[in-house]
C-alpha cells in the first residue's frame, strides 16, 4: 500500500473512533489497526510486535506521526495520566477523501471502531494481548493461553484474561 493510501486510511480510522465517541489516543489507534488487520483482513500492512502495552506497530506510530507533521490530524492535551486526543483537521479529511475506504469494508471500520472506542487503554491493551496469543500459536489450550497473557500482564487477573478471550472470540465470530 503505497503511503499517501495509508495516510488517507489512517486519517479515517482517527475520524471513526472520534465519531464512536472514543478518546481516540494512541493506544486506541494501534489496537484498532491491529484488530482491523486481524479481524477484518485490512490491508494496511503494517507489521505488528508484542510490545509493552500489547502488539504495536512501529510503522503504524511513524505514520501518527506524519499525519500531525503535515497538520491533517491536531492533538488536544489531556491532563494526567491521559494522553493526547487525537483529532483530523480538513487537510486530514482531504487526505482521506483521496484514498477513500471501500464502502464494505468502510462499514465494517465503523462498526469495530464503534464497539472499541469507547473502552479504557487498559481495556484495549488486554483484548489485543489475548488476540496475539490466541494466535501466535504457542498455546494449545485456554488454560494456556490464560497463563500466557497473565505472565505477561500480571496486572491482570485469570478473570479478566477469561472474560477478554471470550471477548476476542465474540469480536471474531461478529467480524469475520
Amino acid at each position: 500500500m503505497k503511503e499517501s493510501h495509508r495516510l488517507g486510511l489512517l486519517a479515517s480510522i482517527i475520524q471513526m473512533l472520534n465519531d464512536a465517541d472514543s478518546w481516540t489516543g494512541r493506544m486506541h489507534i494501534q489496537k484498532l489497526v491491529y484488530l482491523a488487520q486481524r479481524l477484518l483482513r485490512l490491508q494496511s500492512e503494517y507489521e505488528f510486535v508484542l510490545y509493552q502495552r500489547g502488539p504495536y506497530s512501529f510503522d503504524l506510530d511513524a505514520d501518527i506521526r506524519s499525519l500531525r507533521s503535515i497538520g491533517a490530524v491536531d492533538i488536544r492535551p489531556a491532563p494526567l495520566p491521559y494522553g493526547p486526543k487525537y483529532l483530523r483537521t480538513s487537510l486530514g479529511q482531504a487526505i482521506g477523501e483521496l484514498s477513500p475506504v471501500e464502502d464494505e469494508m468502510n462499514h465494517k471500520l465503523t462498526a469495530l471502531a464503534g464497539e472499541l472506542g469507547p473502552k479504557t487503554a487498559s481495556e484495549l491493551e488486554l483484548l489485543a494481548t489475548t488476540h496475539y496469543v490466541l494466535h501466535e500459536g504457542l498455546c494449545e489450550t485456554d488454560k494456556d493461553i490464560l497463563n500466557r497473557v497473565v505472565s505477561l500482564k500480571p496486572q491482570f487477573t485469570s478473570d479478566q484474561v477469561e472474560q477478554a478471550l471470550e471477548q476476542v472470540r465474540e469480536l471474531e465470530a461478529r467480524f469475520r
